[in-house]
């Protein structure tokens, strides 16, 4: 018996010591891509009204042309991080007496706690930033009647300036831009395509409200002491001149041009608009908030995991009456970059 239990002993012992010192079994490792693409979604009926009812199942989203499985979770409204960028300077100049109430329009625009703004006027270079607050108005002043800045318009600089300033904000908010500005960049050294990177890999909205230089400058122009020149109907009759003909022929030429600041929005999921005079702004204002709080917000993993450009697109499986805006691209970067 003793023989027996020292021998039991001992292989119990040998068996522990293996259990320690032995490799442990291989196992099979799952290779996924963590990364998360937020997608808001606006749907909205024949009468440009939101439309509220509609689940997951409606949608169709595809990555690269594939079908991607998403999610929509209507419980959540994760808080916004709102960058307000307002061009001071270049044309802006003669558009500053259509920001008079604008602080009003912005508070309704954020909305409620812990929802954070941070204004930033930009000229040819962005200045700096007020911190980011819940209560827009200790800014009323700045925003209602900002100082006039100088010649430049860089649209890109300050927005990658707005991007960086979202980047120190909590990953799971919301981040979103508002550009008020002419529609074409003067002076920036950032590339269209930086933004777009960057917007891509960050989830970030661009919203556009522009407004047209040459009009600002015709309105201007026509306020002016009559002239000793008789008038000259131009075009069809829309506008009728008292100066050089050059201005109309701008408008024309700036038509044709492409406006970039409305295409980064479209990119990006944002919206884009213009507006001529403050009633207009105000009330672009006000739908951008109402279609702003109301997104659908869905969610994929991507299935590829190829790094770069990625072409989204958004459908409804039925309802072929509806329109759909949401965001046409994200950025995935490479693994190694990270």
């Amino acid at each position: 018996m003793c023989r027996l239990l020292q021998a039991t002993l001992f292989l119990s012992f040998a068996t522990a010591c293996y259990a320690q010192t032995a490799p442990p079994a291989p196992q099979n490792t799952l290779h996924t891509t963590s990364r998360l693409v937020l997608v808001p979604t606006l749907v909205q009926n024949s009468a440009n009204n939101v439309v509220y009812s509609l689940t997951a199942s409606d949608f169709l989203l595809t990555d690269n042309g594939t079908p991607q499985k998403i999610t929509l979770d209507d419980q959540i409204n994760p808080p916004l991080s709102l960058v307000v960028l307002i061009q001071t300077g270049g044309a802006a100049v003669h558009q500053l007496r259509d920001y008079n109430g604008l602080e009003t329009m912005l508070a309704s625009l954020l909305g409620n706690p812990p929802n954070q703004v941070s204004i930033v006027n930009f000229d040819s270079r962005p200045e700096a930033a007020s911190p980011f607050t819940s209560d827009i108005a200790q800014w009323t002043d700045a925003i209602n009647h900002p100082d006039p800045g100088d010649s430049g318009a860089a649209i890109m600089d300050s927005l990658k300036f707005a991007l960086d300033l979202l980047s120190h904000q909590p990953p799971t908010n919301r981040r979103a831009i508002l550009l008020l500005s002419q529609p074409h960049d003067v002076g920036s050294k950032t590339t269209a395509k930086e933004i777009l990177r960057i917007t891509g890999e960050t989830n970030t909205a661009i919203y556009t409200l522009t407004f047209s230089p040459t009009k600002t400058t015709l309105k201007d122009s026509l306020k002016e002491s009559p002239h000793g020149n008789p008038p000259v109907q131009v075009g069809n009759g829309s506008y009728v001149a008292y100066f050089d003909l050059t201005e109309p022929m701008l408008m024309i030429v700036d038509a044709m041009r492409k406006n970039v600041s409305a295409e980064l929005a479209t990119l990006s999921g944002g919206e884009a608009a213009r507006y001529d005079n403050q009633h207009q702004l105000d009330d672009q204002l006000e739908i951008l908030a109402n279609h702003l709080r109301n997104r659908y917000m869905l969610s994929f993993a991507p299935t590829s995991a190829q790094p770069g450009f990625h072409a989204l697109h958004v459908s409804l499986l039925s309802h072929s009456d509806f329109t759909v805006s949401a965001r046409t691209s994200y950025w995935l970067n490479n693994p190694s970059d990270r």
